[in-house]
C-alpha cells in the first residue's frame, strides 16, 4: 500500500497504522519503523498522528468541544516542543470530529462496557464462595446455597429473598430518584432466579454475575452480565431492555433469550427463543465497525471474541436453555464442553488422562438433579471413558480400554 500521500487523518483511520500505535502486532511494528526510516519527510505528519492518538487514549472521558480547545491550549503552553509539532487547534478539533464520526479511533479506544452506568463493576469478576446479593450500599445478603430466588417489587425498594422480605433503605446523599445498582453473584455449584422490578425474569447459571438497577428509571432498562443467563423480558415498547457483556450488547423490547459470556471463554453467544433481538459486537476484534445482527427464533449468534467474527446458525433453542430446568441437552457436542458445564454446575474439577478424550462427541440429555456420579455413569455408557474420584473434590476421566 502507498502511504507517501497520507495525511494525519489518513494515518489515524488506517487500521494497520493503529496496530503500530498500540504496539500490538510485531509485523506492523517492523513495517512502520522501517517506513519512518525510509520516509523522513513523513516524520512530522506521523508525529502529529501519534500526539492525537496518545491524547485521546489518555483522556477517555467524554469531552465537549470546548474542553478539547481548553485541553489543547494547556498542552501547547505547558509542553516544550518545536513550534511546528502541533497543528493548529482548529485542525485538531476538526480531526477530533472527523475521526469520531468515521469511527476508527472511537471504537479503538472507547468500545468497552459503559462504566458511566456501571462504574465499579466493569473489570471485577470475583466469585465468592457463597451466592450473594450485594446491595448498592455495599452490604450483602447470603443466598440459598444451591437454588435461590430474588424478587423485587415495582418500586425496587422491597425484595423477597428466599421467602424473607427485606427493605432496601435509602442511602445518605442519594435521592429516591437516583438509581441503586445491585449485583447478584452466583458461584459455581449454584444458580438463581431473579425477578426485576419491571417484571423481567432472569435465570442465572452457575459462575455468573448480574449487575442491575433496583428500579429502571431512565429511557432504557439496562443490565450487565458476566456468565450465563436466560431472560424472559417483560414487554415495554417505550423502554428497550439491554443486556451488556464484555463483548456484546443485546437489545430487545420483550422476548425470551439466552446469553452466555463467560470471561474465561473465547466464544460468547445469544440464543433467541421467541420475539426478536439485536446483537451488536465489535467486528474483526480491533478497529472495525460495530456489527449488528438481528436474530429470529431458534437462531444462535456465536461470536469469537479473539477473532472478532460471528456465525449465525439455525438451532433448537432448547439445547441451549434447558439448563434452567436442571437439564443439559447435547447433540454431537465435544466431551470437553460437556465436562466444562458439569464443572461449573457441580463446582468440582474434572481432569482428563489425556487431551484426546475430550474430542469424543456426545448426544443426549443429562438430568442435573442427579448426583455427579450418576451423571458421569451415564456419560461413560455413551462414550468409551471411565472415571474415578480423586482427592479435594476432583475427578479423573480415563480412556476405556
Amino acid at each position: 500500500m502507498e502511504y507517501s500521500d497520507y495525511t494525519t487523518i489518513d494515518f489515524l483511520n488506517d487500521d494497520y497504522f493503529l496496530l503500530w500505535l498500540n504496539k500490538s502486532d510485531s509485523d506492523a511494528i517492523k513495517f512502520w519503523d522501517g517506513f519512518i526510516e525510509k520516509h523522513p519527510e513523513k516524520q512530522l505528519v506521523i508525529d502529529e498522528a501519534v500526539e492525537i492518538f496518545n491524547f485521546f487514549k489518555l483522556h477517555k472521558d467524554k469531552l465537549t468541544l470546548d474542553e478539547v480547545f481548553i485541553l489543547w491550549e494547556n498542552i501547547k503552553k505547558s509542553q516544550k516542543v518545536k513550534k511546528n509539532l502541533f497543528i493548529p487547534l482548529l485542525k485538531y478539533a476538526a480531526i477530533f470530529i472527523f475521526v469520531f464520526i468515521s469511527g476508527a479511533i472511537f471504537y479503538a479506544l472507547f468500545f468497552r462496557i459503559d462504566e458511566t452506568v456501571f462504574p465499579k463493576y466493569a473489570e471485577d469478576y470475583t466469585l465468592p464462595e457463597e451466592p450473594r446479593l450485594v446491595l448498592s450500599d455495599g452490604s450483602s445478603v447470603v443466598l440459598d446455597n444451591k437454588n435461590s430466588k430474588i424478587e423485587y417489587d415495582k418500586t425496587g425498594n422491597q425484595l423477597i429473598i428466599d421467602n424473607d422480605t427485606i427493605q432496601q433503605d435509602s442511602e445518605p446523599g442519594i435521592s429516591e430518584e437516583e438509581t441503586k445498582i445491585n449485583s447478584v453473584i452466583i458461584p459455581y455449584g449454584s444458580n438463581s432466579q431473579v425477578t426485576l422490578s419491571d417484571g423481567t425474569k432472569v435465570w442465572l447459571n452457575a459462575g455468573s454475575r448480574l449487575i442491575h438497577p433496583s428500579q429502571f428509571t431512565g429511557s432504557n432498562r439496562e443490565v450487565m452480565l458476566f456468565g450465563e443467563a436466560y431472560f424472559d423480558v417483560a414487554k415495554n415498547k417505550d423502554k428497550p431492555f439491554i443486556v451488556k457483556t464484555n463483548y456484546t450488547t443485546i437489545e430487545v423490547l420483550g422476548t425470551k433469550f439466552n446469553v452466555f459470556a463467560y470471561p474465561d471463554e473465547t466464544i460468547t453467544g445469544t440464543v433467541l427463543v421467541e420475539g426478536s433481538v439485536a446483537v451488536e459486537y465489535k467486528k474483526d476484534g480491533f478497529m472495525k465497525k460495530v456489527e449488528r445482527i438481528i436474530l429470529a427464533p431458534n437462531q444462535c449468534a456465536l461470536i469469537n471474541t479473539e477473532k472478532g467474527n460471528a456465525r449465525v446458525s439455525e438451532i433448537d433453542a432448547s439445547m441451549y436453555t434447558s439448563w434452567k430446568d436442571g437439564i443439559f441437552k447435547f447433540e454431537l457436542e465435544d466431551l470437553n464442553r460437556v465436562l466444562k458445564k458439569l464443572e461449573r454446575y457441580y463446582n468440582i474439577k474434572i481432569n482428563q488422562e489425556n487431551p484426546f478424550i475430550g474430542f469424543h462427541k456426545i448426544s443426549g440429555k443429562l438430568d442435573l438433579r442427579s448426583s455427579l456420579e450418576d451423571v458421569l455413569d451415564i456419560i461413560k455408557n455413551t462414550v468409551p471413558i471411565d472415571w474415578e474420584k480423586q482427592n479435594n473434590n476432583q475427578y479423573l476421566i480415563t480412556q476405556k480400554n
